[in-house]
């Protein structure tokens, strides 16, 4: 049998070429022209939406210390830093687009909504209250006190308490995500810098992940803490033990539970399907005996805390995703009334129905894919250019699934272990909220499965390309069919 650390020789000789063993370390980081340009734009966007360099200090102050922090600790090679420079610049260039839409063309989704909500609980309306206190009237307490702490830190500097500190916030957290999205490569696939390229490319490249960066929402912060997780989980199944490396993984499960209940309600559900997604990874992957054994002693523990969670909190949680589910759907009927075709098909259906049209829902919305592309909401902007990124992000999800079909070998912990996470959690989404907002924050596992094919092999680049003419014809199609109902 073959464990995680056999895996990536394996997959490297498969490619015909081997992942640089040099250390990243030693390489140094010269400026990048794509990310300067990217910077210099956001700054000229920033400074003509809010008449002041203020957004610029700001952002250049949080970049050149996360910057540093990362150069001059372990928690950055040269993979880490080239993925947080590009993350960054892209989403400050994102926050200057969103800051257009909400300073000059009076976005109501950034003024008011959650948006809104947020912002003037952070800066202003949450000042002498408690984390509790915060939590009884408005959802997201965590990151409101978190926020708050901050714009606090630059009030005291001298800053006005304006939105662009938040959303800088933001920005850093999205690509301090995608710095651990390159700590979970190094895990499963070792130094391989073809593959942190390929992810650098995804993250950068999202739509939802520009969303998060620029627009004063909390969702920035649950994609770390989501993808925080994932990486302690897979550092677990890296050398799973029964001892020390369980105990932590048990305590930051706990602590991240509590996190998101302060985060959003419903979503403190993730660390047990985190827990439950490591122990069939280990019961299905390609595992040595021993191994196994680890997962069945896992399984019988995890079954004891699900009957416990189950017989203390069953109400409640079925309550909160009662909630998520039915609050949601309200919205959205009240939003797009009874002539959205969305609603009809697949929101308003059965749960077994929203969980297969659902799933398919969350990566091809909106439909028609340029309903976005108007000058009332950035938010809306931002998920249409995020449906095109996924019409050529989703056959490399297909490549992936066709190898670990045919391909055992492939079927390692680590590989399994982000399958059964993209799986639960599309399913998760699919059957309550069906919000790509939420989707969004589970994301870099699914970007984990895409850089599996290496595109560098001419036969994967053929299917990829297959796939890709199949998909825009499927797309095509359905467009067609919308112009034609709607006519």
């Amino acid at each position: 049998m073959m464990d995680l650390h056999t895996y990536t020789p394996i997959l490297q000789n498969q490619s015909g070429r081997n992942a640089s063993r040099a250390d990243p370390r030693k390489n140094g980081i010269r400026i990048n022209k794509l990310n300067a340009l990217f910077f210099s734009l956001g700054a000229l966007i920033n400074v003509f939406s809010y008449l002041s360099l203020s957004p610029v200090v700001v952002s250049a102050m949080f970049f050149l210390l996360t910057h540093a922090l990362l150069k001059l600790t372990r928690l950055g090679g040269a993979a880490e830093i080239r993925m947080f420079n590009r993350v960054y610049c892209v989403g400050f260039l994102m926050a200057g687009v969103a800051a257009v839409y909400a300073n000059q063309l009076n976005d109501a989704g950034q003024l008011f909504s959650d948006a809104g909500g947020f912002f003037n609980m952070a800066a202003h309306d949450a000042a002498d209250l408690t984390l509790l206190e915060i939590q009884i009237i408005h959802e997201g307490a965590l990151g409101i006190v978190l926020w708050r702490a901050i714009y606090d830190f630059f009030d005291a500097l001298g800053f006005e308490k304006i939105r662009y500190i938040g959303i800088a916030t933001n920005t850093t957290m999205v690509a301090l995500s995608g710095v651990i999205g390159i700590k979970i490569i190094r895990i499963i696939f070792g130094n391989d810098e073809y593959r942190f390229r390929r992810l650098t490319l995804l993250v950068s490249s999202c739509g939802l992940f520009w969303l998060f960066a620029s627009i004063h929402i909390r969702d920035s912060i649950i994609l770390f803490f989501i993808t925080a997780l994932a990486y302690t989980w897979l550092h677990f199944l890296a050398r799973p033990d029964l001892g020390y490396r369980l105990l932590q993984i048990i305590l930051w499960s706990l602590l991240t539970s509590a996190f998101f209940g302060f985060l959003r309600g419903e979503f403190i559900f993730v660390p047990a399907a985190m827990a439950m997604a490591a122990i069939a990874s280990m019961f299905f992957g390609q595992v040595e005996r021993q191994r196994r054994r680890i997962a069945f002693i896992l399984i019988i523990i995890g079954c004891f805390v699900a009957v416990v969670l189950a017989f203390n909190f069953f109400t409640e949680i079925m309550s909160i995703m009662y909630r998520g589910k039915t609050g949601y759907s309200e919205i959205a009927n009240e939003q797009y009334g009874t002539e959205s075709l969305g609603l009809s098909l697949i929101v308003n259906q059965p749960t077994r129905v929203r969980l297969i049209l659902g799933s398919i829902y969350l990566f091809v919305y909106p439909i028609p894919f340029w309903i976005g592309f108007q000058f009332e909401s950035a938010y809306s902007f931002f998920k249409s250019t995020n449906v095109i990124f996924f019409y050529f992000f989703l056959p490399l999800i297909f490549i992936t699934l066709s190898q670990l079909k045919c391909q055992k070998w492939m079927r390692t912990p680590g590989i399994m272990f982000m399958f059964f996470l993209a799986l639960g959690f599309i399913l998760a989404i699919a059957a309550t909220s069906l919000e790509t907002r939420h989707f969004g924050t589970f994301l870099l596992p699914i970007f984990v499965l895409a850089i599996v094919p290496d595109l560098r092999v001419k036969k994967y680049w053929s299917i990829y390309k297959n796939y890709l003419f199949i998909l825009l014809s499927g797309v095509l199609i359905v467009h067609l069919t919308w112009i034609f109902l709607k006519i």
